[in-house]
């Protein structure tokens, strides 16, 4: 396996010495280059002897020096995604119906996604080879889904045959400096409670490089037919839950265990200030968004009530049922401070997915169709997470066409409540 060139910058190194589109990179310095991030890794020597394979399946030597300040400039063709080869009881990719967009289906559990994206990986679809790799290279921090430390009961909700111990790996990844975010899927009946505790207290041991513990429900949609029956969290699940964690925090004297979000909204408790989240190593896992919601909101508070009160709109601000809360405050914070325009504020329901299913990141443009199609002289503010970084809904639907369908103006709040626009 080599590294294939997508296109070269005309003012990089590799194009002043020859390196072209199509090309193949086989080894630099000697070492094999599989990948983007060999690529980057190897190609940081000042001297590089450069093998490589051009189009016409010919070997050719490049030797480069980086003297000067110029940037290689090679982008590398797409590479494959290693894909997740478990059968997890809460996987959410099987709980979607057929028709989304047909990214959504792919089950990456990639060890560079997860260095380079914060993707969580199992570790259990890596070979010896794999491993000796994480750790030659320091590919740190890497994200981890752990669930349970218990191994028996790892396999079964994991669904993987292969005999595997993730406390073996991890102590072993940590003497090798390798530190990790890990991640707990926990469903009730199965992984909670005395198992959640000891799962905590095994990922605290201090001969682990845990930078975080991240503890988030089970989401289950709709779609289960023919899956295992699993039971969702409630108000009371959720308050044990976070009571726990709570003395756990306290008991351990580790500030790195964290609960996701919707536990506090489950249970009717008050989100926790930032102070509780550090830096918020968690927040692409859901766990914070509401304190930087809040804390985004009070920064830019003043240029977005100003931005809504130019051309006396009525403003109907679409929200998440997960985030009705903080939303409801901001709601009325902006319609008190109004002067021409109006605007109000309404929680959108996941009928898609079903009731389990809260958080805005998951809405589609057929909940909001089907929810509000009228009144058209009434401005719509979606939250702008409900479209992939294409712009496009889970079913597909980009801004300018779920408008038009709506018949009405959209607005899309940008991350963290920041702007309107």
């Amino acid at each position: 396996m080599a590294l294939k060139v997508r296109s070269v910058d005309p003012q990089g190194l590799a194009a002043r010495y020859g390196i072209t589109a199509g090309d193949e990179i086989l080894r630099i310095n000697g070492c094999r280059i599989r990948d983007s991030f060999d690529l980057a890794y190897y190609s940081s020597e000042y001297q590089l002897n450069i093998l490589l394979k051009s189009k016409d399946g010919k070997q050719k030597k490049v030797k480069i020096s980086r003297d000067s300040m110029l940037f290689m400039g090679i982008e590398p063709a797409p590479e494959p995604i290693r894909r997740c080869q478990n059968k997890c009881v809460f996987c959410f990719v099987d709980q979607m119906p057929k028709g989304l967009r047909k990214s959504l289906y792919i089950k990456d559990d990639d060890f560079l996604m997860s260095w380079e994206h914060g993707n969580y990986i199992s570790l259990t679809n890596l070979s010896e080879a794999d491993f000796q790799r994480i750790m030659d290279q320091y590919i740190s921090p890497l994200y981890i889904s752990v669930h349970t430390t218990d191994k028996a009961l790892r396999q079964k909700m994991m669904g993987y045959k292969n005999d595997f111990d993730i406390l073996k790996v991890l102590r072993r990844l940590s003497r090798a400096g390798i530190s990790f975010h890990t991640q707990i899927v926990c469903v009730p009946g199965i992984n909670d409670k005395l198992e959640l505790e000891r799962t905590i207290l095994d990922l605290t041991r201090p001969e682990l490089n845990t930078l975080s513990i991240g503890v988030v429900p089970v989401g289950l949609t709709r779609f289960r037919t023919g899956l295992p029956q699993l039971k969702p969290f409630d108000a009371h699940s959720a308050t044990l839950l976070l009571s726990l964690i709570d003395i756990l925090r306290r008991e351990i004297g580790s500030d790195i265990i964290y609960a996701a979000d919707e536990f506090f909204v489950l249970a009717d408790k008050a989100i926790p200030g930032r102070a509780y989240y550090q830096d918020y190593p968690q927040a692409e896992n859901g766990i914070g968004l509401l304190s930087l919601l809040r804390a985004g909101f009070g920064r830019c508070k003043r240029e977005v009530i100003q931005s809504l009160d130019q051309d006396g709109a009525d403003y109907l601000l679409l929200h998440s049922q997960a985030a009705a809360g903080e939303m409801r405050k901001i709601a009325a914070q902006i319609g008190a401070a109004l002067t021409k325009s109006t605007l109000s504020a309404k929680a959108v329901r996941n009928d898609f997915f079903g009731p389990q299913v809260t958080v805005s990141g998951l809405l589609t443009a057929s909940d909001i169709l089907g929810q509000h199609a009228s009144q058209p002289r009434q401005t719509l503010i979606l939250p702008g997470n409900m479209f992939n970084v294409d712009g496009y809904t889970l079913d597909g639907l980009d801004r300018a066409a779920l408008a038009q369908k709506l018949g009405r103006k959209l607005l899309l709040t940008h991350p963290f409540f920041e702007e309107v626009s």
